[in-house]
């Protein structure tokens, strides 16, 4: 598990969570259900735990995981993962607003009407932090370019992005490595533990359905969080 991440590991400046925030709010917009956690978990944590108001915007259901599934249809695994992020966020930021849109996992959007609702959503002079463009998947992407069209029209806003998949990628961009809690990492764990349709076997009657690798797991909670600036 190389390539982007090791490029960042030589090259980026580690930067403290006060530091990133600058004393701005924390929104942070996640594609799926988990996002929210392997990408920025520990940096939610330690701005909670600093008294920074936090909100996490979920944009689709994740509700295509497990296609194949016959006892966990999407609007079952929809709810399940709507309810995960609800224990994900309340071990991570317990105080944050969480706001579940509700799209169709591998549907995000990207258009003027939903970018205007979510950037109501969004206080003055926050710093949104959204999945990276790069990800090699279409909501990473999708969310990516949301947020860009949020903040071209919010000149107050703070922009800037996590990679997930795009930690394995052999791609280059300006980043930066968050210098975590020892704390926040432990909450980060405990909330991954709460995404358990994506990180066990939960779901077993489908075997093309997707689980996260426990080497995958290893990687998000023992390497640091990381931080792209546009």
């Amino acid at each position: 598990m190389s390539g982007f991440l090791d490029h960042v590991a030589a090259t980026a400046t580690p930067v403290d969570v006060p530091a990133l925030l600058g004393g701005r709010v924390l929104v942070v917009l996640a594609p799926h259900p988990d996002d929210e956690t392997l990408g920025c978990g520990a940096l939610l944590f330690d701005a909670a735990a600093r008294g920074t108001p936090c909100h996490v915007i979920c944009v689709t259901d994740g509700a295509r995981s497990h296609p194949g599934s016959r006892a966990w249809p999407a609007a079952r695994l929809a709810q399940t993962r709507h309810d995960e992020l609800d224990a994900a966020v309340q071990i991570l930021a317990p105080r944050a607003t969480v706001t579940w849109l509700g799209h169709p996992d591998c549907g995000a959007p990207d258009d003027a009407e939903t970018a205007a609702r979510i950037g109501r959503l969004i206080p003055q002079g926050a710093l949104l932090l959204a999945s990276w463009v790069e990800d090699p998947h279409v909501d990473h992407q999708q969310v990516a370019r949301l947020a860009a069209r949020i903040a071209a029209a919010r000149p107050d806003l703070a922009l800037a992005f996590y990679p997930v998949w795009g930690r394995f990628t052999d791609l280059r961009a300006p980043a930066r490595l968050i210098a975590a809690s020892d704390p926040a990492r432990a909450a980060k764990a405990r909330a991954l533990a709460c995404h358990r349709t994506q990180m066990t076997a939960l779901i077993d009657d489908d075997p093309e359905g997707f689980v996260m690798t426990e080497a995958h797991q290893a990687h998000f909670l023992t390497h640091p969080e990381i931080v792209i600036a546009p």
